[in-house]
């Protein structure tokens, strides 16, 4: 063969073989950029899905401190039963339906080992009271009367001795009070059991 044939020939093949590897580079630079593409995809997607779980424990979460939050209240107010926000009184109240609900109004106040029934020592129900205990003939009248007049002045000095009065002439056996809530131990009791 002659030398510019040879040339030619190697030149040629020479050609093809660049083109060759030209081609089969795009196709592996192709494949790779698919290649990232579908990493990315995935990756994505299993971000998502990460993402996707995370709320849902979240969710799961939350309902389990709700559900925690509503027993913890719950539990709090077993201990206070009967909780009631209208004393159910009128002029034609007895002396002892009387006395009832001004006991329960001072469990918001006390501190004592058991607690029956709490009703708000709110201005409108000491008022109540207060008209009610006014306008009788009860055998206690004064002495209601005296109570009620102090709890109308937010004087709460003898609370512990009010109370008691009213769990002796229930002749209560447990219950007695032992001394009254701090301001915070009230605020307590009247967001577990009035709100």
């Amino acid at each position: 063969m002659k030398k510019p044939q040879k040339v030619l020939l190697i030149s040629g093949i020479s050609a093809v073989a660049l083109f060759g590897v030209g081609v089969a580079s795009f196709k592996i630079m192709e494949n790779s950029n698919e290649y990232e593409k579908a990493q990315l995809v995935m990756e994505a997607r299993e971000a998502k899905e990460q993402i996707e779980r995370e709320r849902e424990y979240e969710k799961i979460e939350a309902k389990r401190e709700a559900k925690a939050k509503v027993a913890e209240l719950e539990a709090k107010t077993a201990i206070y039963e009967g909780v009631e926000f209208e004393t159910g009184l009128d002029e034609g109240s007895t002396e002892t339906e009387v006395m009832d609900v001004m006991h329960k109004m001072t469990h918001q106040k006390v501190r004592s080992q058991d607690k029956w029934g709490a009703i708000p020592m709110s201005p409108k129900i000491i008022e109540e009271v207060y008209k009610i205990v006014d306008s009788s003939d009860f055998q206690h009248r004064d002495r209601l009367l005296s109570i009620a007049a102090r709890w109308r002045d937010f004087d709460f000095s003898t609370i512990v001795q009010d109370h008691n009065f009213f769990w002796e002439d229930k002749e209560g056996t447990v219950g007695k009070a032992h001394g009254t809530l701090s301001r915070a131990e009230e605020v307590e009791f009247i967001e577990v059991n009035f709100k």
